[in-house]
């Protein structure tokens, strides 16, 4: 029975509640039994379960708030079993999450089907999201596309970097790939068969960073109904990635060198201290010799993790990797989209080639796979551009009376337009464009027929 799948029931009617447990305990099920809403709350607070079979209709609640609380946790692990089922409520329950749904008084031979299907599907998920880290682990730096030197520079000296076991801080803007670097850099070393860790230190709460790092007993807080390693622990012999390091608060920054100095950790209300063996690699976007200056960060913890230093440039500064990007990308789409591929006009791969990025390759990658996804199954045009990428501002320094690129082509479209007294379908062949890219034209430039 141990390893038999672990399934909360949650319905309030006793005896089908019991009578659905016999069910499944015959077919092999563990099942836990829960009554409402409190209870089954609390359940799946202290424990984890294989699946949730739940109901909706509730004496102390509606199971929509169950389902809609724990489906980020639980995902395709739940199945909805009601007696007052419609196709609006199915509907609902699937957005909200739920794997699948079944209308009371349920067949056996259905349910027992519908616990088969689940199970499938999540086994047949688990493998592809472990075939997916077994393959990008094996990449490594082979998932870098580029062509200018200071990217086969920078590579290089990471694939040099990987190989020893002192902490590396990589610096970069946001979106440049630092995230990236640091897995094929675990990828690479020696501990590539144990854990990568990763902790985005900007998005933990103050009050719950320390137990989030160095984890917690039982009891150490309202809602520690048992145990919590914390992510040191989970990555012990193997890397941590403490990604935007700099936005982690002054206290937290202590007792994180600790840590690091003496390779201890105390979980939240422990008495005893626990020795792990970890990799650290550390990434911020920010300049945190200038926060160390400001007095944001503290000099001894960057001492401590600046063993190594990697710097990714922003992709404006390496325009030779831009074209291959785009290429990349545009494949990865067209190769996701069931239509005919879409490819990139000699203009539109100028501009986009001649574009600043701001976002780095991060707004690079999306912005291809919003233009392949976005209907063009032909050439992407440079119609199909935004404004700021077919008609980039001018620079500063320049005659500031001069008008704006933006307010020269509003005037031309104006012009056109009046000159074909509004037919859009000439209009359109005048300006060598279609008329779905005039439409959107004409709104992104406010312009009304007047």
């Amino acid at each position: 029975m141990d390893n038999a799948k672990h399934i909360l029931l949650v319905e309030d009617d006793a005896p089908l509640r019991e009578s659905i447990r016999a069910f499944l305990a015959r077919n092999g099920f563990q099942v836990t039994e829960s009554g409402g809403v409190t209870e089954a709350t609390r359940q799946l607070g202290q424990a984890v379960f294989d699946l949730v079979l739940l109901d909706l209709t509730l004496p102390d609640g509606n199971g929509m708030d169950i389902l809609e609380r724990f489906a980020p946790q639980y995902p395709h692990r739940i199945v909805v079993l009601t007696g007052t089922g419609s196709i609006e409520t199915a509907v609902m329950a699937m957005k909200k999450g739920a794997h699948d749904f079944l209308q009371k008084p349920v067949n056996p031979d259905i349910l027992l089907l519908a616990l088969q299907r689940a199970f499938t599907f999540i086994q047949e998920r688990s493998d592809c999201q472990n075939l997916k880290r077994e393959i990008g682990a094996a990449a490594g730096f082979d998932k870098f596309v580029y062509q200018s030197e200071a990217m086969a520079t920078l590579l290089r000296t990471a694939r040099e970097y990987a190989a020893t076991s002192h902490s590396i801080l990589i610096s970069g803007e946001t979106g440049t790939g630092k995230e990236l670097l640091a897995q094929a850099i675990h990828a690479s070393s020696a501990c590539k068969d144990q854990p990568l860790i990763a902790v985005n230190c900007a998005t933990i709460p103050e009050n719950l960073a320390e137990s989030e790092l160095f984890g917690y007993k039982k009891g150490a807080f309202t809602g520690a109904y048992s145990d919590s390693p914390g992510k040191f622990l989970l990555a012990d012999r193997g890397t941590i990635l403490l990604d935007e390091i700099g936005d982690l608060p002054l206290n937290i920054q202590a007792k994180l060198l600790r840590v690091l100095e003496n390779g201890e950790i105390t979980p939240l209300k422990s008495r005893t201290a626990v020795q792990v063996n970890i990799r650290v690699l550390a990434a911020s976007n920010k300049d945190l010799e200038e926060e160390v200056r400001h007095g944001r960060f503290r000099a001894d913890l960057f001492y401590r993790i600046d063993e190594l230093k990697l710097h990714i440039p922003p992709l404006r500064s390496r325009r030779a990797d831009i074209l291959p990007l785009v290429d990349h990308f545009l494949g990865i789409a067209n190769l996701a989209n069931s239509r005919r591929s879409a490819s990139i006009s000699a203009e539109a791969r100028r501009l986009l080639a001649a574009y600043d990025w701001p976002g780095n390759v991060r707004e690079l990658r999306n912005a291809i796979f919003k233009f392949a996804a976005s209907g063009h199954s032909g050439i992407i045009g440079v119609e199909h551009l935004p404004l700021k990428m077919s008609h980039p501002c001018k620079t500063a320094g320049r005659n500031q009376r001069e008008p704006a690129l933006s307010d020269v082509e509003k005037d031309h479209i104006q012009k056109v337009l009046l000159q074909s007294q509004f037919n859009y379908t000439q209009a359109a062949a005048i300006l060598k464009i279609s008329r779905s890219s005039l439409y959107r034209k004409m709104a992104e430039l406010h312009i009304r027929r007047k």
